[in-house]
């Protein structure tokens, strides 16, 4: 059970990792964009955060 939960606990935080990167990845691309439409990015991809945690 103890495994299980470790296996369950890393696949959690490989999936919450990747969703963060493409979000930091896009923020990168997108630097030139005003504050506003900024946060309205992360926005975007605050559901995708959300449903990997």
């Amino acid at each position: 059970m103890k495994q299980a939960m470790k296996t369950y606990a890393e696949k959690l935080m490989k999936r919450t990792h990747k969703a963060v990167m493409i979000y930091q990845q896009d923020l990168a691309k997108k630097q030139e964009l005003p504050l506003a439409q900024r946060n309205m990015l992360y926005g975007k991809y605050l559901l995708d955060i959300n449903d990997a945690l």
